[in-house]
């Protein structure tokens, strides 16, 4: 076996530091990337009561959104690229009406916390109802029977013409939860958004945030595509 030179030994002891650094490189930009993650469940609500502190401009549409930390906008660099405030920007531009936003979600929220929430809104005066809700539940895996019933009180207390639910995030055990939501949701009448079809449809791989359970700003604009048809309908009925 060839013994290797002092300049071999040299320059294997390179490439090591090289690559020990560019692994720590990641790993660094990996934990900031978290950290920002992490700040934003402090620095999103506060975006949120500013936003429905504003003045109710003339003319305006009411929307009202309620549930988890996805309608929060957790994961997306900025609030305003967030599903919510999506969905209030193309309400804005399709209708010509300045849009009011009141954003009751909070972290973790399941459908029950949602039936906890509604009390908070007038929702015999929004304009639009939307619900992100279903992944907690799934993720806690609170009895289906529970989470049926839970569904069905919600669309039975929002105003039905106006409301859009989304559907659960693809992820791990929420296929039955996704079959619950939408049975009832059909059943009511209730508009839901088919999360499946635009992730799909869309095929991207690059949706998600540090923590790999919410999604990026990309994402959120994937699945802001899922609720665009239902909004359309919203909008012709408005425009009446």
């Amino acid at each position: 076996m060839k013994p290797t030179s002092p300049e071999g030994n040299q320059a294997s002891r390179r490439r090591r530091r090289l690559a020990g650094a560019a692994v720590g490189a990641l790993v660094f930009a990996e934990i900031v990337r978290l950290l920002a993650l992490w700040r934003q469940t402090g620095t999103y609500p506060r975006y949120w009561a500013a936003r429905a502190a504003e003045p109710l401009a003339p003319n305006a549409l009411r929307v009202v959104a309620f549930g988890d930390s996805a309608a929060m906008g957790i994961g997306a660099r900025r609030p305003a690229e967030c599903l919510v405030a999506r969905i209030g920007e193309y309400l804005a531009e399709r209708t010509g009406r300045p849009v009011h936003l009141t954003n009751f979600s909070t972290g973790g929220g399941r459908v029950a916390t949602v039936l906890e929430q509604l009390h908070r809104a007038d929702l015999a005066n929004a304009d639009a109802v939307i619900v992100v809700a279903g992944s907690a539940d799934a993720i806690a895996r609170v009895p289906l029977g529970q989470f049926r019933a839970n569904v069905r009180e919600l669309v039975e207390r929002v105003p039905a013409d106006r409301t859009i639910l989304s559907d659960v995030p693809l992820q791990r055990g929420s296929k039955p939860y996704q079959q619950a939501l939408a049975e009832v949701a059909d059943g009511a009448k209730v508009a839901h958004a088919d999360f499946a079809r635009a992730f799909r449809t869309a095929r991207r791989f690059d949706v998600f945030a540090a923590d790999f359970t919410h999604v990026n700003s990309l994402g959120y604009q994937i699945w802001f595509s899922a609720f665009r048809p239902h909004l359309d309908v919203l909008v012709a009925r408005l425009s009446r």
